[in-house]
């Protein structure tokens, strides 16, 4: 009879331990899927033992947790997890065992989903006048760091950049795109704008009704045309993205939607072959690819009397007007318009006002955002890092794999 207690009380304990084990393997694929999802993270373990305690109740079957630990590869591709704990035992501590040490383990594996990426980045003057370009950069590199993990070629990861001020700057090889004549000197690629509808649109320059213009080349050079650096398409090779995000340089004035409207054509399959790729942009809902924009800026949209901008002169009211108050509320209806169209397409779009911008300017990135989630306002060059930094760990889709 004695014997067959004690088998009744090993029994009881041994399914203790097995309950407790089966919660401990719960915590601990939480824990790996939320370490995961924040690829930022400068100590996997720590963060790990945080969210196991938050889902290992504690003194469950009165077991303990001792010991958690969490790694990344090389590539930060997969972490690895495992973790400890010891239950008292109710029936075998009569015969001198007092704990059972349980162990589990687990693995989160980003998933192998892929991604086109552009980056729509304010490039105006007022973020050299406070400073922020250089954070700016850091930032940006910092959302491609977390993205590549360790990997110069992205596997399925294409991303592109787009600076913007006043206009954007398609580059000098792409004069197939243009109509009329091309300045004889000084023309470093901006483009001037097409006409309502089509400044807001994704339509390539395929018929001479869909080309843009060339700036007026003494307008532009006594205007203050402030043209920036050149978009970067859609590429898989990281140090090319990178190198395009530290030359970025500050000046000129500012048009969201201008610099919004170039990210949706960087992305947009209808300007498949355009970029120099004759597969990418993928067609939009192309199985186990996403597309996403990330629409930054720091300031509202301005337009001066005494500036040239890809709308020409403000005298010109090629907005409507010229009235710069109304030519700014002008610009701010066709960047809703723009982000409309972009998340219609499915394009998910995240969006920063950094540096405190006007409240209207505020509530108009958020609305362009795919969420209220996805809109990020950050107030100080530390926050536009972390925002970035989040985006980052949102865009690194990660499955519990074993």
């Amino acid at each position: 009879m004695l014997v067959l207690i004690g088998c009744m009380g090993f029994a009881i304990d041994v399914g203790r331990s097995v309950l407790v084990r089966a919660r401990l393997v719960d915590a601990l694929d939480a824990a790996g899927l939320a370490v995961g999802a924040r690829l930022s993270t400068s100590d996997y373990s720590a963060d790990a033992l945080k969210f196991v305690n938050a889902n290992f109740r504690d003194g469950y079957a009165g077991a303990t947790v001792t010991k958690v630990t969490a790694t990344a590869n090389s590539t930060k591709s997969v972490i690895s997890l495992s973790a400890t704990a010891t239950v008292p035992t109710i029936f075998m501590k009569l015969f001198g065992q007092k704990s059972v040490t349980v162990n589990a383990t687990s693995e989160v594996t980003r998933s192998s989903s892929g991604l086109e990426l552009v980056m729509v980045l304010d490039n105006t003057g007022s973020m050299d006048q406070s400073g922020s370009m250089p954070s700016l950069r850091k930032s940006a590199n910092d959302l491609v760091d977390i993205l590549f993990g360790g990997e110069s070629v992205g596997a399925n990861l294409y991303v592109g950049l787009v600076p913007f001020s006043q206009a954007v700057n398609v580059g000098t090889s792409r004069t197939s795109w243009f109509t009329g004549t091309k300045p004889f000197f000084g023309w470093t690629g901006c483009a001037m704008a097409r006409n309502a509808p089509l400044d807001q649109s994704d339509d390539p320059p395929a018929t001479t009704s869909t080309k843009f213009s060339y700036p007026d080349l003494i307008k532009s050079l006594t205007g203050n045309f402030n043209c920036p650096k050149e978009i970067t398409p859609l590429t898989n090779v990281k140090s090319t993205v990178s190198s395009a995000i530290n030359a970025m340089t500050a000046n000129g004035n500012t048009h969201i939607n201008l610099g919004a409207v170039w990210g949706w054509r960087v992305l947009s399959p209808r300007w498949r072959g355009y970029w120099g790729s004759s597969t990418l942009p993928l067609d939009y809902g192309t199985k186990n690819m996403s597309k996403a924009a990330v629409i930054m800026t720091d300031g509202d949209n301005t337009f001066f009397p005494s500036t040239y901008t890809a709308y020409g002169d403000l005298s010109e009211k090629r907005l409507g007007t010229d009235n710069s108050n109304l030519a700014a509320a002008e610009l701010n209806k066709r960047l809703t318009a723009v982000c409309s169209s972009m998340k219609s397409a499915g394009i998910i779009v995240y969006t920063v006002a950094f540096d405190n911008p006007g409240g209207a300017t505020k509530s108009m990135m958020q609305n362009c955002a795919t969420s209220a989630a996805y809109y990020f306002d950050a107030g100080n060059q530390a926050a536009l890092n972390t925002a970035f930094r989040t985006i980052g760990d949102s865009l690194s889709n990660l499955r519990v794999s074993k």
